[in-house]
């Protein structure tokens, strides 16, 4: 569904609005509409109406920008968009998806009472939340392993951009028995549903902190110990798994340690888990 072509475009820059001229230029002594765009939102600011009951037809918002993108259809109400009574309406709509810097979104409504009349603005976005923008969202899972054990995949949890992720505890292997010196490998991968837009996302500082048992029925050392994976910053152009689905491959294993020696020698048991926590942008 694409709103009609309009007569002028006039685009500028993130933070400035101005109307576009449509189909049919709005008086200046009839009604009106002065609309916003933002990253997440566009507010229409009705204005010059008639004092009674008043019945906006259509809002939408769509991307006009250049590319395989343009058209897209971001919001819309109809039959009716929105009802106000008096002179005066404002009515917010929240844009569906994720918008990038630099995409250029067009506002438009349009009325039929007391005249046929529409309203338009196309603008021009920045600084819709740097490197990962605002509305967009992930879903991670996180997994350990340790002597071969099957590294079974954690539930998925969605964190928006910006945000601090935490999962767990979870204990995905069960009632693990681990000597000290074992290798324990952990790590997490990704997915932007439904994302067909060129995205930046640094998983920052992630780890996993395991909660620690001695297995003789000992106090440990310490109740707690960690392994920590580096800052990564992933290109994501789709909607697969980053770095990878695949629950086996050491591209979703980003860290590792050895367990440490918590129980004088003896086996330090697992069966608690760990949780998961790491900073989304």
């Amino acid at each position: 569904m694409r709103v009609r072509s309009l007569g002028v475009a006039l685009v500028l820059t993130a933070g400035l609005v101005a109307p576009v001229i449509g189909a049919q230029e709005a008086r200046a002594d009839g009604p009106t509409a002065t609309i916003s765009i933002s990253c997440t939102a566009v507010t229409y600011a009705y204005t010059g109406f008639p004092n009674t009951i008043n019945t906006i037809d259509t809002e939408q918002v769509t991307n006009e920008t250049p590319g395989p993108d343009f058209g897209t259809v971001l919001a819309t109400r109809s039959a009716p968009a929105f009802t106000f009574t008096g002179s005066s309406g404002t009515d917010t709509i929240s844009i569906a998806g994720v918008v990038s810097d630099g995409d250029t979104i067009n506002g438009y409504a349009a009325w039929t009472n007391p005249a046929p009349g529409d309203q338009a603005t196309i603008q021009t976005l920045g600084g819709c939340g740097g490197s990962c923008p605002q509305g967009s969202k992930a879903n991670f899972r996180w997994h350990y392993s340790a002597n071969g054990t099957s590294g079974s995949w954690s539930g998925t949890k969605t964190a928006p951009c910006p945000s601090t992720l935490t999962m767990g505890p979870q204990a995905m292997e069960g009632d693990l028995k681990v000597a000290p010196g074992t290798l324990l490998e952990a790590g997490y991968d990704f997915t932007v549903p439904g994302n067909n837009h060129t995205l930046t996302i640094t998983v920052a500082n992630p780890e996993v902190v395991f909660a620690a048992r001695c297995v003789s029925g000992a106090t440990p050392s310490l109740p707690v110990f960690t392994v920590t994976m580096p800052t990564r910053t992933y290109t994501v152009t789709d909607s697969q798994w980053y770095p990878s689905g695949d629950q086996h491959s050491p591209l979703v294993y980003e860290g590792s340690a050895a367990v440490p020696d918590l129980c004088s020698g003896g086996l330090v048991r697992l069966d608690h888990g760990g949780t998961f926590t790491a900073s989304v942008s």
